[in-house]
């Protein structure tokens, strides 16, 4: 067997999101699980649509996440042509000249408004998918003085057959498909055939991509017969939808859809690569955390599945938090604090050791990084609101409870941790409180928050003079 070649295929006209790096993500599975090459090729043809920064977006944001190419025009290989479309202008020329000298393309003169016009005939005759009439491959006479086209002469009336790995045996008829452009006066390619004459100069293997280049396959499949090319193995993989059951888009309601835009918020790469390989593919178990070396050795091409996934951001947000949750505290202080709001919380001439106790009282609590800025209000000038007041009026005889909280701190001379649990036990026992009704009031009187993280450790970490300030601050 030959060894297995899979490529990821971006085009440069918007940056790296949720759908391509699925599509990525797969490839780069398959060829490793099997010991192969994985191939990022840049299909940059489509010049007007073409972004800027949007390749550099695509190999920064896949190295990131860990998804690096064996070949790239970044790091080529001999043998296997150029991996950009842009730099193959003349192979494609090349290529679609044989096919005219075999009787198998010819050159179209007619020009768009000719083919307006026959496009709105057949309409009118109540064709529902207009083809070209071949006018040009009837008409033998050329003239080089016009521009003209390549067309591909579709056989008539022919069954091609593919065995998709995710949807079996699939056949399509040529009679629904009429002669197609392989290359523009321009001297441009159009992308089902140039995608042909790349995968077979790169030795692709196989083919995985989205359910929506189902209806190129045909064309691409009677270019490798006309060339007597063996085709590669096909995988259309299933939608991504969005919670509507619509195709996940960037206008897909709450649902962040650029990698970037993850990166941005404090996602992990792992978390994304782990939560992404869920999409579309399922292991044989209810294990839901993987690493990148667990999806490569479990991986399993018969695990895609048939119906559409569904985008579930309370998931990716989970898988993120177990992630965060792994990391070691040296790590995640490192990381989180990138994310803190510094014109909020300025934590430039604090004590280091103090910044790193307080970030991680939140480490088992944040599902993504920029979460961080929603709980670090207690240890600055956070005001108590009309929500957390309400709450306070549900306890009775407080007073008695609270005097002696403050008397007792005002006194005491090691603010620790230790010392603030053995205040509040003996808060407790004096005022015959437990529970909630002991715990509520003194977290709202010392942090001014109905919610939070240990409370003895929090309250040390405020500090004492603060704590004063919002006993006195509750009226």
């Amino acid at each position: 067997m030959s060894k297995i070649r899979l490529r990821y295929a971006p085009s440069p006209t918007g940056h790296l999101h949720i759908g391509n790096t699925r599509t990525a993500l797969m490839n780069y599975l398959f060829a490793k699980h099997f010991g192969g090459d994985f191939i990022l090729r840049i299909e940059d043809t489509d010049v007007e649509r073409n972004v800027d920064g949007a390749i550099e977006s695509q190999f920064d944001n896949m190295e990131w996440l860990g998804i690096i190419p064996d070949e790239s025009f970044r790091a080529p290989k001999d043998g296997y042509g150029k991996y950009m479309q842009s730099q193959k202008f003349d192979v494609y020329k090349d290529y679609s000249n044989k096919l005219i000298k075999q009787g198998k393309a010819y050159k179209c003169y007619c020009t768009p408004e000719e083919l307006e016009r026959d496009r709105e005939a057949q309409l009118e005759k109540g064709i529902v998918a207009p083809q070209y009439n071949r006018k040009c491959l009837l008409n033998k006479v050329e003239d080089e003085t016009k521009p003209y086209n390549i067309r591909f002469k579709v056989p008539e009336n022919k069954i091609y057959k593919i065995n998709d790995i995710v949807r079996g045996d699939v056949e399509f008829n040529s009679k629904e498909i009429g002669d197609f452009v392989i290359l523009k006066s321009n001297g441009i390619a159009t992308y089902n055939f140039a995608v042909v004459v790349d995968d077979y100069e790169m030795k692709i293997t196989h083919v995985v991509r989205g359910e929506e280049h189902i209806s190129n396959t045909p064309r691409q499949c009677m270019i490798y017969e006309a060339f007597g090319w063996e085709e590669p193995r096909f995988c259309h993989l299933t939608l991504i939808v969005d919670e509507t059951k619509k195709k996940l888009s960037k206008r897909s309601g709450n649902a962040v859809f650029f990698i970037s835009q993850y990166r941005e918020q404090g996602y992990l790469p792992e978390a994304i690569f782990n939560y992404i390989s869920l999409l579309g593919w399922s292991p044989n178990n209810e294990q839901e955390i993987f690493t990148k070396d667990d999806l490569v050795k479990i991986f399993d091409e018969k695990r895609f599945t048939k119906s559409p996934s569904t985008f579930d951001m309370v998931k990716m947000k989970w898988i993120n938090s177990q992630w965060i949750k792994k990391m070691s505290e040296e790590d995640f202080t490192k990381f989180v604090i990138n994310f803190v709001d510094q014109t909020k919380f300025d934590l430039s001439n604090r004590d280091q050791k103090w910044v790193e106790s307080v970030l991680l009282l939140f480490k088992k609590e944040l599902e993504f990084g920029v979460q961080i800025n929603d709980h670090l209000d207690i240890f600055f000038e956070k005001q108590i609101d009309d929500k957390t007041r309400e709450v306070l009026k549900e306890f009775d005889d407080l007073k008695e409870m609270i005097d002696f909280l403050k008397k007792e701190i005002e006194v005491m001379e090691d603010f620790s941790e230790d010392n603030i649990k053995t205040l509040i036990k003996e808060a407790g026992n004096n005022s015959g409180k437990k529970g909630r009704d002991l715990f509520m009031p003194v977290r709202i009187y010392t942090t001014l928050s109905e919610h939070g993280p240990e409370l003895a450790k929090t309250i040390s970490l405020i500090g004492k003079e603060k704590v004063l300030e919002n006993i006195n601050s509750i009226k």
